[in-house]
């Protein structure tokens, strides 16, 4: 354990919070893009989830609690959020995608509760808010929670960057965030495209690369992370690893392609589809 006086640290997670992109269907590579995003959303309904069809945004699809992935004349769209967009993000990747929001988040644990924490940090942005020049100045905003549950508010709710600081048990009601409080960034068009493409080249150092990003966005905003000095953290959720590029193509042949073929020959066009088939493997024996 670390301590910054008496903000002893027991355990720090950290993760991406929040999810959303598009990918225009005429890119290559979009369908399996698409799989991959149902995939992932088929994988947390077995959590004891249900998943419904559902629209949003102009997009119809499928939902589960508050993911949802689908899909409109030209585009689909895939958004995650909270514990669900740690597990889903990496199945997002793709160069073409826009990311239109990210959120990463570091929740810190401690030895003892610090119920005073939102507003010390309050009066610290608004302190060091106060030594800008005018044009540079944010909205800096706290709501007063009961019992401390009390969520400071770092950027207009219209900004690209934006930060949200709020006791994680008060606003969860569950035991495994006692004592813990939570630090987001919401990041949003370019400055969401660049950390999302980023978090993907992160590999292991990955933990480490979220826990910086968040505490110096709060440091050059005039917030410390009391006590957390450079304690190791963990994801929220175990990184699993993602499919190959090949083994997502096959992955899409099996759930996408291999059905429709037998549909097909179903209908009396077996001669028609295999002709299509050869032609696609000749063609790829040519390049």
């Amino acid at each position: 354990m670390r301590s910054q006086g008496d903000f002893t640290v027991s355990k720090v997670s950290c993760g991406v919070d929040w999810i959303s992109c598009t990918l225009a269907k005429d890119t290559l590579d979009s369908q399996v893009w698409y799989g991959d995003a149902l995939f992932a959303l088929q994988e947390l309904s077995k959590q004891g989830y249900e998943i419904k069809s559902r629209k949003m945004l102009g997009f119809e699809g499928w939902a589960v609690d508050n993911c949802f992935v689908g899909a409109n004349d030209t585009t689909f769209y895939a958004q995650f959020s909270g514990e669900k967009a740690e597990y889903a993000y990496p199945y997002l990747d793709h160069p073409k995608a826009h990311y239109s929001r990210i959120d990463l988040q570091v929740t810190v644990h401690y030895e003892q509760e610090h119920l005073k924490e939102g507003r010390y940090q309050y009066a610290r942005a608004k302190h060091h808010n106060a030594t800008l020049p005018k044009y540079r100045q944010r909205t800096v905003d706290i709501w007063i929670g009961n019992g401390g549950g009390d969520t400071v508010y770092i950027g207009a709710v219209s900004s690209d960057q934006r930060g949200r600081i709020y006791n994680k048990a008060k606003q969860s009601d569950l035991e495994q965030y006692e004592r813990a409080w939570r630090y987001e960034v919401v990041l949003r068009n370019d400055y969401a495209v660049y950390m999302a493409r980023t978090l993907y080249t992160k590999g292991a150092s990955y933990a480490a690369f979220v826990v910086s990003q968040v505490s110096n966005w709060y440091r050059e905003r005039g917030v410390e992370i009391r006590g957390l000095g450079s304690f190791d953290a963990t994801p929220i959720a175990t990184p699993r690893n993602v499919p190959t590029d090949v083994e997502r193509k096959m992955r899409w042949i099996e759930k996408q392609v291999v059905p429709t073929v037998r549909k097909l020959a179903q209908l009396g066009y077996s001669e028609q589809v295999m002709d299509l088939l050869a032609k696609a493997l000749i063609g790829s024996n040519q390049t």
